[in-house]
């Protein structure tokens, strides 16, 4: 009889451990598995994916998005994804087609559930007229690609990439969605705070590196009239930095804006000859800086580098 017992007790153990596995591998299978191609889109999707998703990007927050090496690693991550996220509106065109093709996964393909282009569901800025040729740099003919450094169509962004979850993990579009819309809740209210303190410092005319910045500025009414590259993409020359220096001076203009992944010697190079400017190390990207970890953490740093205050490093 106790042999029985043990036995019996053996067997249930097997059955409750058989069982363990295999409600665990249920659940492993049901997690979504989620590729990004920038840092601030993977932000997004663990806050509105929650444990329900698994996800990273491609892109960290240090790199210039527009030029990424397409490893081998990438498409094995890809072959495996049930969803990547892209900007779009050309941003990841030099890396990211080819990352999808040695993927050889189905789903993931432009046009599929499994593709998602963000860009083209807000406004774009910056889109020419007419033709474009490699003459005017590195134009972007759909508009300007970083429309993550807006909060507000941040907000508009998280309601697309939740809406995709959904119907990729459709028990699960309820919370998706609610936590999209906390997000974009959250991003409008804040920016209230972030409008009135940029207006507080009087700052009207930022100097950049790049137009990186360009919905920043849209969003919070500041005018950007100087670029450090002479063209998109092309570096600055003596020339250009002879005309931002005299045009910061004719406009007063007290601060240059360097996005992470530039070299801010030029700018510094501009600042000693133009006694009133600032140059701020900005982080444009999640990631961009240790102490941006958050996509909240990205507009409030870029405020406190407008009143001088910014948290670098």
């Amino acid at each position: 009889m106790k042999n029985m017992k043990m036995n019996m007790t053996k067997s249930l153990s097997s059955l409750a451990i058989a069982y363990y596995l295999l409600t665990s591998a249920q659940t492993a299978h049901a997690e979504l598995s989620v590729l990004t191609t920038v840092s601030d889109l993977n932000a997004l999707v663990q806050e509105i994916g929650g444990a329900e998703v698994k996800s990273e990007s491609f892109c960290k927050g240090s790199q210039d998005p527009h030029f990424l090496e397409p490893k081998p690693s990438f498409m094995v991550k890809a072959n495996r994804a049930d969803l990547v996220v892209a900007i779009g509106l050309g941003l990841e065109v030099g890396w990211l087609p080819s990352i999808l093709q040695g993927a050889r996964n189905p789903k993931i393909q432009t046009g599929q559930a499994g593709y998602l282009e963000v860009g083209p569901a807000v406004s774009v800025l910056d889109v020419p007229s007419g033709k474009v040729t490699r003459a005017e740099g590195d134009v972007h003919p759909e508009g300007n690609p970083h429309v993550l450094l807006d909060p507000i169509r941040t907000g508009e962004i998280s309601l697309v990439i939740a809406k995709r979850l959904g119907e990729l993990d459709a028990p699960h579009a309820a919370l998706f969605k609610s936590r999209a819309e906390a997000l974009q809740k959250r991003l409008v209210e804040k920016s209230h705070d972030w409008e009135a303190r940029i207006a507080k410092t009087g700052t009207s005319k930022i100097i950049s590196f790049h137009k990186t910045l360009t919905y920043f500025f849209d969003r919070y009414k500041i005018q950007n009239p100087m670029i450090l590259e002479p063209l998109p993409g092309v570096p600055p020359t003596a020339k250009h930095t002879l005309d931002v220096i005299e045009r910061a001076k004719a406009d007063k203009i007290t601060l240059v804006m360097v996005e992470n992944f530039f070299d801010p010697q030029v700018a510094v190079r501009v600042s000693k000859d133009v006694p009133q400017l600032r140059v701020e190390v900005v982080a444009v990207s999640v990631g961009g800086s240790d102490k941006v970890k958050t996509i909240d953490d990205l507009y409030e740093n870029l405020v406190l580098a407008i009143e001088g205050k910014a948290k670098n490093g």
